[in-house]
């Protein structure tokens, strides 16, 4: 019996280990995407917002996105002639979020990221959502979302 025990003990502390292993690896891996796709965010911001180009967000967009944009064209351009009402960038804040990795049998590995951000403009305030998703290890838009008062006019 004292044998038994001890295999057991000797198997249960193995599967500690290994856990702990999988969630130090795992809390590394996502510590630097988060780092990556923050990065990512606060480069690929401005050059859509600053000048509210659509240009630059079509250049940072995901094919999903892409897919999108490419079916309903027009949809696009009356969001960024309304956008433009907001007028010139005047400050972007801190974005906050974080990157996701998630397992799908259909997909397989998605590593994605959500961040929020506030922006002032010459004629008011926003709040803009951004969802990205890595593509061939690149990260990409998969949404480009802007909230504000100004938009319900």
């Amino acid at each position: 019996m004292k044998k038994f025990l001890s295999i057991l003990g000797g198997i249960f502390l193995l599967i500690v280990v290994v856990a702990v292993v999988f969630i130090g690896i795992g809390v590394y891996q996502g510590n630097k995407l988060d780092k990556s796709s923050k990065a990512y965010v606060e480069a690929n911001i401005r050059p859509i917002v600053s000048t509210w180009s659509k240009d630059e967000l079509v250049k940072r967009a995901s094919p999903q996105l892409l897919e999108i944009i490419n079916k309903y064209p027009d949809q696009l351009d009356q969001l960024f002639k309304k956008l433009s009402k907001l007028g010139a960038l005047q400050s972007l804040g801190e974005p906050k979020g974080q990157s996701l990795v998630a397992y799908t049998n259909s997909t397989g590995k998605v590593v994605s990221a959500a961040y929020t951000e506030t922006a002032k403009f010459d004629n008011g305030n926003a709040d803009i959502s951004i969802r990205l998703i890595q593509v061939d290890g690149q990260w990409q838009f998969l949404l480009f979302n802007v909230n504000s008062p100004l938009m319900l006019q």
